[in-house]
């Protein structure tokens, strides 16, 4: 007998330990612990993970109590300790007789789940209905709804007590070691979630190496050693993870693109049945005609995350709408992601099961006669049979520009947050430097400018600058930072001091080098309203000093200066999610330039471009939203915030540290840094890219559009179409596709449009 009621069940004697269910399979675990008992010494632990589709929904277990004549009992008591901060859910409990009819018996609700805590809960037995007697209670069901609490539960069941009419329950004297032993108990629980996690990304790994197996035997295409496939540039194959890549087709890849364009398909290799060594893709002799050196072949390198971001990921599912697909957000798992290209790389071992992905990328040169070129790719690796993939390149009859079509502002100012990287000469911050000309080409290749929105005092960058505008390929450029006078204790005449003679030497030295037209400046970063009084004095000394310069900022104005105090700023940058097409059009009826951003922000369903993000992300964001809202440039803070100690010399898993901002991946560093600090390029930068030509495509065949003779022909209603971006690509910012092929379609049927124009010269079109 316990003071305050008759103890039933508290789990301390050898029976009633036994007559516990032990239960550790169907991710559902039922046991006797002595964690965070609070009766005695031991107690029942119940816990149930994160819920999966085809888990069990209503988990639970059931208890036969010892005393089964409940007759003269009112209430029974249950010590309940919840392990989780969540608490969304409930514990239920179902008490009935020998029959176990659920609507026979009695059913309680615990609603309120302590968050890291416990409770004294008391269940009335007065609502037992007439067919539960209470001199013959046989079943106590405890369960849980496992949907409504998406990150599961891990409960302690103890104490469970019988009060008879006056009698109060008696608080129990284990309670005082909950909080040292919570947080050893959720440092356990992380510990299996993680290894969980880490067996469904096997289990993901391994189907999907299953399905490419079954695909590599099917084709025409496949060798007795190695599982031989494809996958577009927009996808991940994560090396250990979920991952989908196609059979090689039995005509093999092609690639098609412009003069002057980059386009890129990724060769993934597998071993069948052992490890192996020095695998790598190399084009195989002649491509009749096109020029082998520009088509390069390297090894996927990857990263790995350590922790599940503060962000999830966007994922397409099919709907029986009238778009047939809508958008929705998962949690990306911790592991290796690939991201940095590694041209450096001759050939790479890969081991049984794991998947290795080559960087093919094709670059068109200016020069080079429309047509289709055809050769071979060969796989090899040491000691097997190579294999030999038909490779085709077809080249179309127009040329893009050598000049981001989208204006941009982008740094690349090479930081870090480690200190120790900080300091040491070798680390990718400092031995960058050694190479500044070859970032410098890099970026451009990319079609981005040697820039920063927020440098101070950065005179080397006009060498660099005046050397692109040289090769024809100099965008935009700042003249360098700027805020507003110091919360109204700085007067104008101190701020101008403190400004404008190094703003007014840049641009001297822009003037003197006749770039000055590709100039802007840039300032007050992300301000709010209050400020704006004091920004709008800064940009009427600005005007005057650095007359024909754009003044640009992302201070949040929702009206784009109409009339606001900002009416004489000239830039306005939005996040994407903020931007507004209509507001944008006003305020360019005003001579204003609407512009868009993306940073830490936004997060799915938005387009992003976090390492876990599909590539896809980045190419649409770039091209097809581009097209659809028509921003007049994009800025982005930050492509070289680089917290890894070493530059990368090895592969392909590297130990590039992939986390940038906080807890982001890859969020400001769209680049790595390999040997000696020479550019490596990410998947990312790559996406980022085609994206912009996939916008130059839109823009060459708007121009044709409007050359036309015959707005009302096919040809003229098929660009409107393509140029209003199909919804099979966007339907809204929140919802677009990421099935390669859908882009693939689109860009291509642009390409067909504008070399039918070209070849025409508009007389079939009259």
């Amino acid at each position: 007998m316990r003071n305050g009621g008759e103890t039933l069940l508290d789990f301390e004697q050898e029976s009633e330990c036994a007559a516990v269910p032990f239960r550790n399979v169907g991710n559902v675990s039922v046991m006797v612990t002595n964690r965070l008992a609070v009766s005695g010494s031991h107690a029942v632990r119940f816990a149930v993970p994160p819920f999966r589709k085809g888990m069990e929904e209503w988990p639970g277990f059931t208890l036969v109590p010892p005393k089964r004549d409940w007759r003269g009992y009112d209430r029974l008591v249950v010590e309940v300790v919840n392990a989780l901060a969540a608490n969304d859910g409930s514990l239920k409990l179902y008490i009935s007789g020998p029959d176990g009819r659920i609507q026979n018996g009695l059913l309680a609700s615990l609603r309120d789940l302590p968050s890291k805590g416990h409770v004294q809960w008391i269940v009335p037995l007065s609502s037992l209905p007439e067919k539960t007697s209470p001199a013959n209670i046989a079943r106590l069901r405890f369960f849980v709804d496992a949907v409504a609490q998406p990150e599961g539960y891990d409960l302690t069941i103890d104490g469970l007590v019988l009060l008879k009419p006056g009698e109060s329950p008696t608080p129990p004297s284990g309670v005082g070691v909950l909080r040292d032993l919570l947080p050893m108990v959720e440092e356990e629980r992380e510990s299996l979630r993680r290894r969980a996690d880490e067996l469904s990304e096997e289990n993901a790994h391994l189907s999907g190496l299953l399905r490419f197996a079954a695909a590599c035997d099917r084709s025409q295409v496949r060798s007795p050693d190695m599982l031989v496939g494809w996958a577009t540039s927009m996808e991940h194959v994560r090396p250990r993870g979920a991952f989908e890549a196609r059979a090689i087709p039995s005509d093999g890849l092609k690639v098609r693109l412009a003069l002057n364009e980059y386009e890129c398909v990724q060769v993934v290799v597998s071993p069948r049945s052992r490890d192996l060594t020095g695998v790598r893709v190399k084009v195989d002799g002649e491509l009749g005609g096109f020029p082998v050196s520009n088509v390069s072949c390297s090894a996927m390198g990857y990263v790995r995350t350590m922790e599940v971001p503060p962000y999830g990921v966007g994922v397409t599912v099919p709907t029986n709408t009238i778009h047939g697909y809508v958008r929705t957000m998962c949690k990306p798992k911790p592991g290796w992601w690939p991201d940095p290209i590694l041209d450096f790389l001759d050939g790479v071992d890969v081991k049984r099961h794991d998947v290795q992905s080559f960087w093919v990328c094709v670059h068109a040169p200016s020069g080079q006669k429309a047509g289709t070129y055809r050769g071979f790719l060969t796989v090899s690796a040491d000691g097997v049979a190579p294999i030999r993939i038909p490779f085709a390149v077809r080249v179309n009859d127009f040329a893009l520009g050598r000049v981001s079509p989208l204006p941009l502002a982008i740094t690349f100012a090479p930081e870090t947050r480690n200190e120790d990287a900080r300091k040491n000469p070798e680390s990718p911050v400092n031995a960058w430097r050694r190479h500044i000309d070859t970032w410098t080409d890099f970026l451009a290749d990319h079609l981005i400018t040697i820039d920063s929105l927020y440098h101070w005092h950065d005179l080397w960058r006009i060498r660099q600058l005046e050397r692109l505008d040289r090769q024809g390929r100099l965008g935009r450029f700042n003249l360098g930072y700027w805020s507003y006078p110091a919360d109204g204790k700085e007067t104008v005449e101190a701020w101008q001091g403190r400004n404008l003679p190094r703003l007014e030497q840049f641009y001297r030295a822009a003037k003197e080098r006749n770039i000055l037209d590709k100039a802007y400046v840039y300032g007050c970063d992300e301000v709010h309203a209050e400020h704006f009084t004091e920004i709008a004095r800064a940009v009427a000394a600005l005007k005057k000093a650095l007359p024909g310069v754009p003044v640009a900022t992302t201070a949040y104005d929702g009206a784009y200066g109409v009339g606001t105090a900002l009416g004489d700023v000239d830039w306005f940058t939005p996040l994407t999610p903020s931007y507004d097409a209509a507001k944008a059009d006003v305020a360019r009826a005003q001579g204003h330039q609407v512009w868009w951003y993306v940073c830490m922000a936004p997060k799915a369903p938005h387009a992003n471009m976090f390492i876990e993000c599909q590539p896809i992300e980045g190419r649409l964001l770039m091209g097809a939203q581009s097209v659809r809202m028509k921003p007049d440039g994009f800025l982005y803070y930050q492509i070289s915030i680089w917290n890894s100690p070493r530059c990368i010399t090895s592969g392909p898993f590297t130990d590039w540290n992939p986390r940038s901002w906080r807890t982001y991946n890859g969020d400001g560093s769209w680049t790595c840094v390999g040997p000696d600090g020479t550019p490596l390029s990410t998947v990312r930068l790559e996406n980022f890219r085609d994206g912009l030509e996939d916008y130059a495509y839109a823009v060459e065949l708007e121009r044709q559009l409007n050359a036309c003779p015959n707005k009302n022909s096919d040809w003229a209603r098929q660009a409107r179409k393509l140029l209003d971006v199909p919804s099979e690509v966007m339907i809204d910012m929140q919802n677009f596709t990421d099935c390669p092929d859908a882009v693939m379609h689109w860009r291509n049927s642009m390409a067909d449009l504008i070399e039918s124009a070209c070849s025409s010269g508009w007389e079939k079109l009259r």
